[in-house]
């Protein structure tokens, strides 16, 4: 558990020295600031301070059609199973996710794109956090592949839906977002 702990506290040193390396490389453009963009990480259940377990659910857009049900069965299987239920929702719209979606790899630069950005800042967030399992339904395929392959390198397990990631930065893939929670609990019992 300590050797997980120092891992994840590089990690997250490292994720914050590679975002200010990425931010810096993006002429004119700057990092978005949570306060200014409404992006919340939102604890989704009562009296957490004795759960150890701890779930990362990060979602396309504020205002896409999954987000209710989505929510409401990971706040059902975090009650049910007793973890703590961390979600990250990017302030993007729906229509600004399905476009960063539509992106060539290799036609953009991260930092130029808020909906693939966000979820980035999202994972370094729920690294920081220290959650066991991260779920997502990424924005883009391919742009998430560094920070979720390093995600893994500390430990954390990744379930992902409706978009496969490129390469090995998850551990799960489903179809559809009713599928999630059963991919999560199965995630949560391999610790």
């Amino acid at each position: 558990m300590i050797i997980k702990k120092k891992m994840q506290l590089m990690a997250v040193i490292f994720f914050c020295l590679s975002a200010a390396a990425g931010t810096a490389a993006c002429t004119g453009t700057e990092e978005p600031d949570a306060a200014e963009t409404n992006t919340e990480s939102i604890e989704r259940t009562e009296n957490t301070e004795h759960i150890d377990t701890a779930v990362g659910l990060i979602l396309t857009s504020r205002d896409d059609e999954e987000n209710e049900a989505v929510l409401a069965s990971m706040e059902e299987l975090a009650v049910e199973k007793d973890f703590r239920l961390v979600v990250y929702t990017p302030d993007v719209s729906a229509e600004e996710a399905e476009e960063a979606a539509k992106l060539e790899q290799g036609s953009f630069a991260s930092c130029d794109v808020d909906p693939i950005e966000y979820q980035m800042l999202g994972v370094n967030e729920l690294v920081a956090e220290d959650v066991d399992v991260i779920a997502l339904h990424p924005n883009h395929s391919g742009a998430l592949e560094s920070v979720l392959g390093a995600a893994r390198g500390v430990g954390i397990q990744v379930c992902a839906w409706a978009r496969m990631p490129s390469g090995e930065s998850f551990d799960v893939y489903v179809e559809g977002a009713a599928e999630v929670p059963a991919a999560v609990q199965e995630l949560l019992e391999k610790l």
